[in-house]
């Protein structure tokens, strides 16, 4: 046995560990992001939200290694904003429409917490510069558009009042930074999938003029608005790191509400088959009339493409509507055939689609939502959808990944991350993180945006990217001492 003294002797040196900032300069640092880098949860904001926003989390941090002030247009205390109309979600107890209750994420009456974001006495931008200039619903090329102070109330209320036309970016220069965090372009498909897939794949120059909300920024737009981003937040010299796009579908927001039910037993699946027994017999019908029409572009393949089947005692997907399909209701058709009248775009979901989480949940259990009746395709993802959602999304990280390269920024690959998450999930800290709905940990009540300890991991995996490229030795924090349950007041 060795003696004591020896074995003392071994022990590490843990307080003689040296946090030091490599070769950056973290003197002054700078936010620029969206409602991810505002501290957004919960479908609101709120200033005990901005106080663990991600960058919050690492400035305090970089105090350790030369780091200054970090200020955020903060809300006063007790007040939250979200969307005009829409409310804060908090855990509560609802009865569904079949009288069941049970505790769920629900619309909260939390003080003073909506329809501030307009209010005069919310406004901050005197008291700026601000170094956290994350806009909530800001799109990238919405952080160099001037005059997006009057278009974005969540923006209004700190951008600087002796000029109107200041872009997000200019904002966060006026700092004179040493350093940035980047993180921006979720909403460039975000908006389209929350959607439904109800907007379209843009072409050329972005613009909020021409752009609707709903619409997926071109890429090629995208890569040269992302240059111009990054060439004026590294004009002076600032180092930075940059984060890109995780895959917006294995968010909660997508993954909570089933494509499918079980609750079919063998009698209802025979009453149902009955009832679209004359759809199916109509799509076929079709096939042998557009064959001697040709001005009918019909198939085989997609009329059992379209066919509704149900079977009891298994899962049986969802009825939904699907625009993309042929239009049978078309009077080109219904003249051929007046039968056509009846047969509209709906088939059963497949595998891999989605279902949004604002699907409403009494409709699918009282009202025969995916049924008898199809589901609206507001509700519903289809795979051509997803699908265009995840090229623009590997475009844009294409783009990001390569401007870091080429500048030398630290680079957080946020898409792995999420993509870990939701395929079994990761453990910080003795806790174990997933992209469960408020049961996995990383993400608030409204399934799109992080929870306080997510925010916190996610902050950690951005100073373990500064830390590798800039040979810098900034602490981490300590995910468990970040609260599972954000506060809502």
């Amino acid at each position: 046995m060795l003696p004591a003294a020896l074995l003392m002797g071994c022990e590490p040196e843990f307080d003689d560990v040296e946090f030091n900032q490599g070769t950056a300069d973290f003197s002054t640092t700078v936010a620029v992001g969206n409602s991810l880098t505002a501290g957004f949860q919960s479908n609101a904001l709120r200033r005990e939200k901005q106080l663990v926003s991600f960058p919050a989390i690492i400035a305090e941090q970089l105090k350790q290694v030369g780091g200054g002030a970090f200020t955020q247009p903060l809300l006063a205390e007790g007040v939250g904003i979200g969307s005009a109309g829409n409310a804060e979600f908090g855990l509560a107890y609802s009865t569904n429409c079949a009288m069941e209750t049970s505790l769920a994420p629900a619309p909260i009456a939390a003080q003073g917490q909506i329809d501030q974001i307009s209010n005069p006495a919310t406004f901050v931008g005197a008291d700026g510069p601000f170094n956290n200039v994350g806009v909530p619903g800001a799109k990238s090329y919405h952080l160099g558009f001037p005059g997006y102070a009057t278009l974005n109330p969540f923006y209004g209320r700190f951008a600087n009042p002796s000029d109107p036309n200041e872009t997000v970016v200019a904002a966060a220069m006026r700092n004179n930074p040493t350093f940035f965090m980047l993180w921006i372009g979720n909403n460039d498909v975000l908006g389209y999938a929350t959607s439904g897939g109800s907007g379209v794949n843009q072409t050329g120059n972005p613009n909020p003029a021409t752009y609707g909300n709903n619409d997926i920024t071109d890429p090629t737009a995208f890569a040269g608005t992302y240059q111009q981003l990054i060439g004026a937040l590294t004009a002076t010299g600032a180092k930075g790191v940059v984060a890109n796009i995780p895959d917006v579908t294995s968010i909660p927001y997508f993954n909570a509400v089933p494509i499918g039910t079980d609750a079919v037993d063998a009698t209802t699946a025979a009453q149902l088959n009955a009832a679209y027994a004359a759809y199916n017999g109509a799509l076929d019908n079709a096939v042998q009339i557009a064959a001697a029409k040709p001005w009918i572009d019909f198939s085989q393949a997609e009329a059992d493409s379209r066919k509704i089947s149900f079977t009891g005692g298994q899962i049986n997907t969802f009825v939904v509507l699907d625009p993309a399909l042929t239009d049978l209701t078309d009077t080109a058709y219904t003249n051929v055939n007046p039968a056509f009248a009846g047969v509209i775009q709906m088939r059963q979901a497949r595998p891999g689609e989605k279902l949004i989480l604002t699907t409403p949940g009494d409709s699918l259990l009282c009202a025969m939502w995916g049924t008898a009746k199809p589901i609206p395709p507001q509700y519903h993802l289809t795979a051509a959808e997803i699908d265009s959602i995840s090229t623009a999304t590997d475009a844009y990280n294409n783009t990001i990944r390569n401007i870091a390269s080429t500048e030398g920024l630290a680079f957080v690959d946020m898409a792995s991350i999420l993509n870990r998450l939701a395929n079994g999930g990761v453990t910080i800290d003795g806790i174990t993180f997933n992209a469960d709905f408020v049961t996995g940990g990383a993400f608030s009540m409204d399934g799109v945006h992080l929870s306080t300890r997510g925010y916190a991991f996610t902050a950690n995996e951005f100073i373990n990217a500064i830390n590798a490229t800039y040979g810098a030795n900034i602490p981490k924090v300590s995910v468990g001492d970040y609260p599972n349950i954000e506060v809502t007041n």
